[in-house]
This record gives C-alpha cells, sequence and structure tokens, in this order.
C-alpha cells in the first residue's frame, strides 16, 4: 500500500517539473472546450451586474489557480478579458509564452493570499484546485480573497473533488498513464482520517529513440470537503446565493 509523504521535498513540489507536459497530457484527457461551455451557461444563469440590470456576460474573468491557462486561453479567444493567478512559476512561464496577443494578464502570487489590479465581473477555478488548500482556514483566505475581486454581482464558479471523489474514485491505488511522448506512474493513497489524497506522480519522457528520458518526481495532495463545509466557508468569506450541482448541469 501507498503510503503518505510525512514530508516533500522542494524538488517534488506540484507542477514544478510537470508543467512544461502539463498542455498536452491533459488535452488528451479533459474536455476543456466543453468546460469553458458550461462555465458560460452559469454565466448566463447567474451574473448580474447590478441589481434590476438584466443577466448578461461578464467582461471579465479570474482564473483562480490558471496554472498553464487552457481555461484562460480559451475564455480570452471568445472575448473576456482575463486575470490568471497562480503561485507556480513554471505553470505560468508557459501561459505567457501562449497568450501572445490575447487579453490576459499574469499575477504570480498565493491564491490564499492575493490582489488584483482591478476588480473582475466573475471568477472561476477548474480542474479541482481548490481541493489543494488542505484546511478550512487555507479555504476561507482564497474565497475572501475572490470575494474583494468581484464586482457586485459577480458570480464564482468553480469546481471540487467530493468526499466520494477522492475517497473511491482516486482511492488508494496505482495507475499507469501513457501519451505519444509521456509515460505516468499514478501512485494515490486516500486517509479517510484527515480526507486527503497523496498522489506520488512518477513521469519520463520518451526520447526520439523510444528510450525513456530522465525520471522525475512530483508529490500533490488534495483534501476533500463536505458541501456544508464549502457553504459555511463561502458565506464567512461574504458568498451568499451558493449553489452545487454535478459537472455538467444544474441538477
Amino acid at each position: 500500500m501507498t503510503e503518505p509523504l510525512k514530508r516533500v521535498p522542494e524538488s517534488a513540489l506540484p507542477f514544478a517539473r510537470f508543467a512544461r507536459y502539463y498542455d498536452r497530457f491533459m488535452m488528451r484527457y479533459v474536455d476543456y472546450q466543453g468546460w469553458v461551455n458550461y462555465v458560460e451557461k452559469i454565466f448566463r444563469r447567474w451574473y448580474r451586474r447590478e441589481e434590476g440590470e438584466p443577466r448578461i456576460l461578464p467582461r471579465t474573468v479570474l482564473d483562480v489557480a490558471c496554472g498553464t491557462g487552457i481555461p484562460t486561453i480559451l475564455l480570452a479567444e471568445r472575448g473576456y478579458r482575463v486575470i490568471g493567478v497562480d503561485r507556480s512559476q513554471e505553470m505560468l512561464a508557459v501561459l505567457e509564452k501562449k497568450k501572445g496577443n490575447l487579453p490576459v494578464e499574469v499575477v504570480c502570487a498565493d491564491i490564499r493570499d492575493f490582489q488584483l489590479p482591478y476588480r473582475v465581473d466573475a471568477a472561476i477555478s477548474l480542474y479541482d484546485s481548490i481541493n489543494y488548500l488542505l484546511t478550512e482556514e487555507d479555504l476561507e483566505r482564497c474565497f475572501s480573497c475572490v470575494f474583494r475581486a468581484l464586482m457586485p454581482g459577480g458570480v464564482f464558479a468553480f469546481d471540487v473533488n467530493t468526499i466520494y471523489g477522492l475517497a473511491e474514485g482516486w482511492g488508494t491505488r496505482t495507475l499507469t498513464r501513457e501519451t505519444e511522448d509521456i509515460i505516468s506512474i499514478w501512485q494515490n493513497y486516500f486517509d479517510p482520517g484527515t480526507r486527503i489524497s497523496t498522489l506520488r506522480l512518477t513521469f519520463w519522457e520518451k526520447l526520439p529513440d523510444g528510450t525513456p528520458g530522465e525520471k522525475l518526481e512530483e508529490v500533490h495532495q488534495e483534501r476533500a470537503y463536505s458541501t456544508e463545509d464549502i457553504k459555511r466557508i463561502l458565506q464567512r468569506a461574504g458568498f451568499d446565493e451558493i449553489h452545487f450541482f454535478h459537472h455538467g448541469g444544474f441538477l
């Protein structure tokens, strides 16, 4: 059985080494266009600039824990002005290279402690980034930063791995995933006491001759929160109208 790490070496911090492979690996498994379509449905349903005004699409969007900015870029291509916030310099370097002349601003900051140069109409945080916050205090700090960054009537849409998702979906198991140029081993351990899932990610890039390159490793940890926990913490941060849905719908 894989056991959780007691200490994480600096070289194994999340996305420090996997950043340059992230886009080509994840776009194989994730329908980002469909995800952004869903985000726009949420905007249409709940965004309201001021009381009494018709609901329209926002113009400015904050992408919390944007990483390499796949959704960031897609939103910018659809006409939004986007600010991406992330603490990983390696991931943001990838975003900087590909944003070109798109209306994208990049802020290197911890999502628990950041300020924007101006307030935005909406905010998103996708692909379980919120689960990387391992304490309720950290979660509230993040939510409070987002709340302060939003204009009145703004909307914050984010996804999370549920307790069931981390306990059963990820569970305690080892998986191997392989693309045309990357081999990866995913070793998960779920601690039911802390509700923290620890992932040891080991990966190699395939060299042109087909042999494996240097072995690299990262350690990722996510904590599962109940919907009651999330609602309570959102309310403490200032949010009032809160809804939970299965991904892709409104049920």
